[in-house]
């Protein structure tokens, strides 16, 4: 992996071996915090031209609902736009955890037939799905 970006709150990393970019929430982060975040990660997809991508989100539990409705409605759709098609996100080690993502992951499938998101319990199984897309 390579890291372009690390603060407290977030790192931005490629995979060397399929140029996809991972994106880790440090801490938990809500509101505008996550949002300004989102939108730095969809710079770095958008300026690479990805089409795959991750996110993990082990650092936070459950998300805000209002999030939630952002990531779907707005953040999302911008991505697939743009030319996203698949993603996967992996979640913290609780059944809520679990259980919040896979709700994000019914909400976001459901945004657009040519995108696709999976949840995962670990980078490596999800970028191993990744790279099979």
């Amino acid at each position: 992996m390579q890291t372009l970006q690390q603060t407290d709150e977030h790192t931005v990393e490629v995979d060397d071996e399929h140029g996809i970019p991972v994106f880790t929430y440090e801490e938990y982060v809500s509101g505008e915090d996550l949002r300004e975040i989102a939108r730095e990660w969809a710079d770095t997809v958008l300026e690479r031209g990805a089409e795959r991508y991750v996110v993990n989100t082990q650092a936070i539990s459950a998300h805000d609902e209002e999030d939630k409705r952002w990531l779907a409605e707005t953040w999302v759709p911008n991505l697939v736009e743009n030319g996203v098609r698949a993603a996967a996100g992996v979640y913290a080690d609780s059944a809520i955890a679990k259980m919040d993502n896979e709700r994000i992951e019914e909400q976001l499938n459901a945004i657009d037939p040519d995108y696709e998101y999976r949840i995962f319990a670990s980078n490596d199984e999800a970028l191993s799905w990744l790279a099979d897309q």
